[in-house]
């Protein structure tokens, strides 16, 4: 072998190729501990673990229909007396229900639905018998005034 160079049998020295994210990482925990210990302080529950989903399946319930009868009782009693209870009664059912549902399963999206379904209904069921009460009293006032 002449003519070539005697080589140096040393190994190559290792390359370490570090990403930007390797960098960040202790500065990301810096920022995150803080946050966690404030959230945890202002709302005095743990915070959330990273890669576990907050929601989940939650069971359907009715409470969307019963608002919707609480709703329509509360316009129709303003537009035609009677049919005031006959869709307020159903819809105060149909939110106890509900409300009984998601009361059950904390974080369950319709609990506030259920809950203002129930208190539309209880309301209009409330005006439903102050105007009936209203309404005997005309009565009785109209025939003692015939007499």
């Amino acid at each position: 072998m002449q003519g070539q160079e005697p080589r140096d049998q040393s190994p190559p020295q290792q390359q370490v190729i570090a990403s930007v994210w390797d960098s960040q990482q202790p500065q990301q925990q810096q920022y995150q501990q803080p946050f966690q210990q404030q959230y945890q302080q202002q709302y005095q529950q743990p915070f959330p673990q990273q890669g576990i989903p907050m929601g989940g399946f939650y069971p359907k319930t009715s409470a969307s229909t019963a608002l919707g009868l609480s709703i329509a009782g509360l316009a129709l009693g303003l537009l035609c007396f009677p049919l005031c209870g006959v869709l307020a009664i159903p819809g105060v059912f149909m939110a106890r229900s509900s409300a009984a549902v998601t009361g059950s399963m904390p974080g369950h999206p319709d609990a506030n639905t259920a809950k203002i379904a129930e208190i539309l209904g209880w309301i209009t069921l409330g005006l439903m018998v102050l105007a009936l009460m209203a309404f005997v009293v005309l009565i009785m006032l109209d025939e003692s005034a015939a007499l």
